[in-house]
């Protein structure tokens, strides 16, 4: 990781000093889950006069494990800020620190843990509860001592869960936070989270969960994903298998994440041998049956991911994600109108969300109190030179059609269920889709008319919904299931084989239809401007949403063409990502392709060494984006480059690199530079926790 230097670090000005605490502690009976990101409140002076401000900004990746390191940190932090003038706002500074306060959420027991530095001097310790009130003298040390290691564990895994995709947080969201790699350094902090996870492994439902899941479970939890991508990162897999196996003997249902640490190993065998086992011992064990029930898929047996799925909805008919895998299953075997039945049957989770940093203290005057400053030891022309101007001037001239299109806004499960519904019309295409829905739905047209003629309803509602009391089967909610007798017999038997589609289905299929309808549009215009041998013009935003409608819709190959066409005009964040994403994508196929094909293709090497040179081109750029944004974590990335490490080893990579970023002059332009040194923090990152490669 490169040094924290002024320009990575951004500040917001208080209204008073001290009020960013004020305005934590006011709030803090209304977090819930993993909380807010760590506050830091900056108290400042001026060297050359009386004038003193106050300014704070949000940390993740410190180390919080007990007061003498968050001490060291706020000390640290103090001398950089002192030891040369700062441009603020315009203007050269020279500030002095009086003093620093640190807060960490410990999400486990509902208190905010404060650590205040006096410069020179002593440092002092709070403990606030949801209320408001210090709880420091009702505490003995051995609370103390347990808080700390919850506050511990809580800030890593806000770490580990928060995602660096989400673009909200650079244009408009929270923008003032500064995200470290916790493990960079040395293997004691790993060790220290490791200890943690697993004494509080059986508080982890205290943390909260994924949208996926209505409630958490002891191995469903917040806790737990961020153990699972602590492994992943570090490669920490033997470790890990350590822990849960001392687990296993108090709480058996950890073998699902045994299992899934072997597959990360890429040890297919053992996890099988693993999975087979704990099914055996527990047939109602849902996650285990849907860890089968995905590997299943991924080797295309669907026959047996189909049992696997159905039971898995038996053990647990309330979660989203096992009749999400269900309606996965019916799509990948073509039965199309029970995947439509079982899509219509899932729970959703309409008041979850993803778990994303918000903004804890509200800005008095907006982006006028922001003090964003641009990092100058990392420069790549391309993303760094990128002009928040020219983004403003897009979305003020946006193209009508394409700025309201509603499935870009979807969240929770409904997103996800989007996705499954898009998944059956790529197959079906969109009138056979309606074919489907018409046999399967009883469509409003035809129940008004039937409620119309009709004399009497349908008393039974078991025999009406014909469902055989098999959870699996799919079923409506009881508002839905008023259907109505037919005076026909042959009508009142077509009819009581439908079901009422439930309102956010039947919304889904219109968000659908806006997207495809969109997507024509667009193919259309494009092959008539080409008929015309005339130029399309579409600005990088509106590049950016076709390539993102095409993705919805599966289109992938349409998505890239946008994709490119958006990143061609200037560099962004989203469509690189996505990029990103269809590169991998084609690698994968094209290796599946080679391993299942019985000659080789000899342009198989020089395909997979482009995609891999792509690939590690656009991690390049959103690792210098995000480290303009004073985002130096991220686990995503980081797994990606120890992917492309474990394939073609570390001095390829690191060769690459090298030949096409390293410090350069050309035509006495702008030069790109600091990338070599950025990357060399992710190589020692990899060699500290010797991960596969790295010694190729």
């Amino acid at each position: 990781m490169l040094p924290t230097t002024l320009a990575s670090i951004p500040e917001a000005k208080e209204e008073y000093i001290g009020s960013s605490l004020i305005e934590r502690t006011s709030r803090l009976h209304s977090f819930y889950d993993l909380g807010p990101a760590d506050l830091c409140n900056i108290h400042k002076q001026s060297a050359s006069s009386k004038s003193e401000m106050g300014t704070f900004l949000y940390f993740t990746g410190v180390d919080t494990s007990n007061s003498a390191s968050i001490a060291a940190h706020l000390q640290k932090l103090a001398n950089l800020i002192t030891s040369k003038s700062q441009y603020w706002f315009g203007e050269k500074k020279h500030w002095k620190v009086p003093d620093l306060t640190y807060c960490s959420y410990n999400a486990f027991s509902k208190v905010d843990m404060r650590v205040t530095v006096h410069i020179p001097g002593k440092f002092e310790n709070q403990i606030i509860n949801n209320d408001g009130k210090i709880l420091n003298d009702k505490t003995s040390q051995d609370e103390i001592n347990r808080f700390w290691l919850e506050t511990f564990i809580s800030s890593i895994t806000r770490c580990l869960i928060d995602s660096d995709d989400d673009e909200s947080n650079k244009m408009g969201g929270l923008v003032e936070v500064r995200k470290e790699n916790p493990f960079v350094d040395n293997k004691t902090l790993l060790d220290s989270y490791l200890s943690g996870f697993e004494q509080l492994f059986f508080d982890g439902h205290k943390l909260g969960c994924d949208l996926e899941i209505p409630q958490p479970t002891t191995i469903s939890n917040y806790l737990v994903d961020g153990f699972m991508k602590c492994i992943e990162i570090t490669q920490s897999f033997d470790k890990g298998l350590e822990i849960l196996k001392r687990i296993e003997k108090v709480e058996p249902s950890v073998v699902t994440l045994i299992a899934k640490i072997y597959l990360l190993k890429d040890e297919e065998i053992k996890a099988v041998q693993i999975m087979n086992e704990g099914v055996l011992q527990n047939e109602r064990n849902s996650d285990l049956l849907l860890l089968q029930a995905d590997f299943c898929i991924s080797k295309k047996r669907y026959d047996i991911a189909l049992h696997l799925a159905k039971q898995a909805v038996k053990s647990s008919p309330a979660d989203f994600k096992t009749w999400s895998m269900l309606v996965k299953v019916y799509t990948k075997l073509n039965d199309f109108e029970i995947a439509l039945l079982t899509l219509n049957s899932c729970p959703m989770n309409s008041h979850k969300e993803k778990f994303t940093l918000k903004r804890i203290v509200p800005l008095r005057s907006g982006n006028d109190d922001l003090h964003l400053p641009s990092p100058t030891d990392v420069v790549l022309d391309e993303v760094s030179n990128l002009q928040s101007n020219e983004i403003s001037f897009e979305q003020r001239n946006l193209d009508p059609q394409l700025s309201n299109l509603p499935a870009s806004n979807l969240k929770s499960t409904f997103s996800k269920a989007y996705d499954l519904l898009t998944e059956i019309v790529v197959k079906t295409g969109w009138e056979s889709l309606l074919k489907y829905r018409a046999k399967v739905f009883v469509m409003e047209e035809e129940y008004r008319k039937d409620k119309a003629t009709s004399s009497s309803t349908v008393d039974d509602k078991d025999d009406a919904n014909n469902d055989n009391n098999d959870p699996t089967t799919p079923t409506t909610d009881n508002a839905s299931t008023i259907a109505v007798k037919s005076p026909k017999k042959e009508d009142d038997k077509e009819f009581r084989k439908k079901r009422l589609c439930e309102r956010w289905l039947d919304n889904l299929f219109m968000l659908l239809y806006e997207d495809l309808r969109a997507y024509t549009m667009w193919q259309a215009e494009f092959v008539h401007f080409q008929a015309q041998q005339m130029e399309y013009k579409k600005t990088t935003l509106e590049w950016e949403i076709l390539g993102l409608i095409a993705m919805r819709l599966k289109h992938f190959k349409e998505a890239s063409i946008a994709f490119q066409n958006a990143l061609s005009g200037r560099f962004s964040a989203r469509s690189t990502r996505e990029m990103l994403k269809y590169y991998q994508m084609e690698r994968s196929k094209l290796i599946l392709k080679n391993s299942t094909s019985s000659t080789t293709n000899n342009n198989y090497s020089k395909m997979i060494n482009q995609l891999n040179e792509k690939i590690l081109e656009c991690c390049i750029k959103l690792l210098v984006w995000n480290h303009r944004w004073y985002c130096d974590f991220s686990y995503s990335l980081i797994t990606i480059v120890e992917d492309l490490v474990s394939k073609d080893g570390m001095i390829k990579v690191q060769s690459l690199i090298q030949a096409v970023y390293s410090n350069s002059l050309d035509n006495n332009e702008n030069s790109n530079h600091g990338i070599i040194d950025l990357m060399n923090g992710i190589y020692k990152f990899l060699k500290l926790y010797n991960v596969n490669g790295v010694d190729n």
